[in-house]
Parts: C-alpha cells; sequence; structure tokens
C-alpha cells in the first residue's frame, strides 16, 4: 500500500459558488458508499486530521488543489454531513483559480477527489470481492477535477454513461465558445473535448432506446473545433 493514496474522482454535487467573492463548496468524498477502489471512507474517517491540521486549527495544513497537483485556493472550512465531507473555498486570483471558477460556472468541473493516507481500516467481503472500510484517515489535500475523461482505448459501456459524457461534450463547446479563458487553458479544454468524443465514439445503441430529449453523441457537436478555439481567443 502506498502511503500516500488518491481516490477515484466522484460525480458529487456542488453545493455553493458564489462568483463574486471566488468561493465554492463542494464535496469531496461520499460517506459509506462504495467506490471503484473497493473502498468504503466511515463516516467521521478525516475527524482528528481536520481538527489536527484543517483550515480552523493552529496549524493548517491541509490544502485546496486543482487535479491534485496545483494551489487552487484557501480551505476556509472542511464539514461533513450525511452525504459525505465538503469544503469551503476562497480561489485564488492566480490564472488556475481564475479559470477554476470559470469551469465552475460553465458546468466543466463537476467531480472532486482528494489524497489522504490510511491510518486505520479493516477488510470484509462484499459478493465476493474484498472491501477496505477506512475508519481513519490523514487527510492532505482536496481537489478540484477537470476530468480527462476515460483513456480512449476504454469504450463507453452503457446509456447511462453515454448520456452523462453527452452533456460532458455541451458543456466543454459552451466553455470554448465563451472565451473567457486564458488561451493556454483554451487549449486544454479542447483536447479534453476531443478526449472524450473519442472515448464515446466507439459505443453504438440503438437509437430507440435513446430518451427524448437526449442528445446522440454519434451525432453531437459535429463542429470544427479548432475554428471554436481559434474565435474564443479573438
Amino acid at each position: 500500500m502506498n502511503r500516500f493514496e488518491k481516490f477515484n474522482p466522484l460525480a458529487l454535487e456542488v453545493k455553493d459558488i458564489d462568483s463574486k467573492n471566488r468561493i465554492v463548496q463542494a464535496y469531496y468524498f461520499s460517506a459509506g458508499t462504495l467506490d471503484t477502489d473497493n473502498d468504503i471512507i466511515e463516516p467521521g474517517a478525516y475527524a482528528k486530521s481536520i481538527a489536527e491540521r484543517g483550515p480552523k486549527s493552529s496549524q493548517p495544513r491541509i490544502k485546496h488543489l486543482f487535479n491534485h497537483w496545483d494551489a487552487a485556493g484557501v480551505l476556509m472550512d472542511l464539514e461533513e454531513d450525511k452525504k459525505g465531507g465538503y469544503f469551503t473555498s476562497k480561489l485564488s486570483r492566480s490564472d488556475i483559480g481564475r479559470n477554476l471558477l470559470l469551469m465552475y460556472e460553465d458546468g466543466v468541473v463537476t467531480e472532486h477527489s482528494h489524497g489522504f493516507e490510511v491510518v486505520n481500516s479493516h477488510i470484509s467481503t462484499v459478493e465476493g470481492k474484498d472491501v477496505r472500510h477506512i475508519s481513519e484517515g490523514v487527510l492532505w489535500e482536496v481537489t478540484s477535477l477537470d476530468k480527462w475523461g476515460a483513456n480512449h482505448r476504454t469504450p463507453v459501456k452503457s446509456i447511462e454513461e453515454r448520456n452523462f459524457w453527452a452533456t460532458k461534450i455541451n458543456a466543454l463547446v459552451d466553455a470554448l465558445k465563451k472565451g473567457k479563458y486564458t488561451d493556454d487553458f483554451f487549449e486544454v479544454l479542447q483536447i479534453q473535448l476531443m478526449q472524450i468524443q473519442e472515448m464515446v465514439r466507439t459505443f453504438e445503441p440503438d437509437v430507440k432506446s435513446t430518451p427524448p430529449g437526449e442528445p446522440d453523441v454519434r451525432t453531437t457537436q459535429t463542429e470544427d473545433y479548432s475554428k471554436i478555439l481559434f474565435n474564443s481567443k479573438n
């Protein structure tokens, strides 16, 4: 087991966005639910860590990052409710903080994760699989994810996934058209869009199975994205 671990991203809701004051509030873990790594974080698993190292402690050490790497903002609070753990952060005035706020507003960033190390855990068997229950951990960072999607060699396998990524495609196209990001970040968004399109390209559902009003990824957004990128910067 590595000392420092990262959870898979979670499609948890953003609780609130205050654009004027650059404050965002969002969940970073779901309490008591099984994730794709076969881990379950028990309620209160990070309570001791937050008390000792959180934003209200005498020595704040827990960070708010972007994609587990870049400093995104200053944590104001770390709380937990019935759904799980959530953070409140004031985004920085840097390009990263500015772009991240725009991505929240545009619906591009919808998923979050966190970095941690396990202190106490136990294993149980659920439906023939070993599941790790984490009862105590040290929280190092919470992170906002723009999420590159899945590797293009891993195709979408269900209509639900297809509909989710079709929505993501539309959000990215809208973000590219608005033209408020820095030039370098436009290129990042364009690459994201291409990655997601390639990921869903091989999925061929029966047309009749597509719910009314839902976009079909086989025909959604066929514009020249290089033109969108170019026009957005001028």
